[in-house]
């Protein structure tokens, strides 16, 4: 008899308490709803200029290369163009872009040394935090072989792409499909840039590399994770 009184009496509590456990419940929910949009918001919009290349060529960006020397100014014995295009001739990864009708290609068509790419220079905020994403894609037949995308600390200059640690690269004799990239930075300085390079450094082959869906944008701090701004920062000029 006993042992049923407290069985009774704690079905009576579970009665009782009920609307405060739903409300929890509720409240639980909403909050695991609420961090996960935040979570969607943290990353301002995309800085680059036709990163997606939809343009169909390769406006809002700089080509540059550094023909007919290698990376260190030193004239080459067997010097090479490195052709941008969009779309390219050597070829197309599978799918041709990621999205939409284009991507570009950096290819190297022609025996001898080649090193080139495109370039856009960003304003933004010293000491706060950017990411770097986007897709690749390449075709090498050379240890030589490389594609790369990467960020410089400060304004464009080819002689600090192979010295920056913020970059990705696929290279060698190899072939691969698209391949996703996240490089994040916190420059020291009001401008940062971002650059592409495909290089053949040796004096046979063919070399192409692919970009598509770039996209540079400022992380907001996760120490705020309800703060209502909208927007970065004003950039400093």
């Amino acid at each position: 008899m006993k042992k049923l009184l407290v069985s009774t009496n704690n079905h009576f509590c579970c009665k009782k308490y009920m609307p405060f456990i739903l409300l929890k419940s509720i409240f639980l929910f909403f909050l695991t709803i609420s961090s996960f949009c935040l979570l969607k918001e943290s990353f301002g919009e995309n800085l680059l200029k036709n990163g997606d290349f939809e343009t169909g060529n390769t406006s809002g960006w700089i080509c540059w290369e550094t023909f007919p020397w290698d990376g260190d100014g030193i004239p080459v014995k067997h010097p090479a163009r490195v052709d941008i295009h969009v779309p390219g001739t050597i070829g197309v990864p599978t799918p041709p872009a990621i999205s939409g009708l284009y991507a570009l290609t950096q290819e190297v068509t022609a025996e001898g040394t080649a090193r080139g790419g495109i370039y856009q220079e960003l304003n933004v905020n010293a000491h706060s935090t950017y990411v770097l994403t986007g897709s690749m894609a390449f075709y090498g037949d050379n240890i030589g072989d490389i594609t790369i995308i990467g960020l410089l600390d400060g304004q464009w200059n080819p002689v600090n792409t192979s010295t920056t640690p913020f970059k990705f690269y696929i290279g060698g004799d190899t072939v691969s499909s698209w391949t996703k990239f996240s490089l994040s930075i916190i420059p020291s300085k009001n401008i940062i840039t971002v650059f592409t390079e495909t290089c053949q450094d040796w004096g046979y082959g063919y070399v192409a590399g692919w970009y598509d869906n770039l996209s540079l944008q400022f992380v907001y701090e996760n120490s705020k994770p309800f703060s209502s701004e909208k927007t970065p920062p004003e950039v400093q000029k």
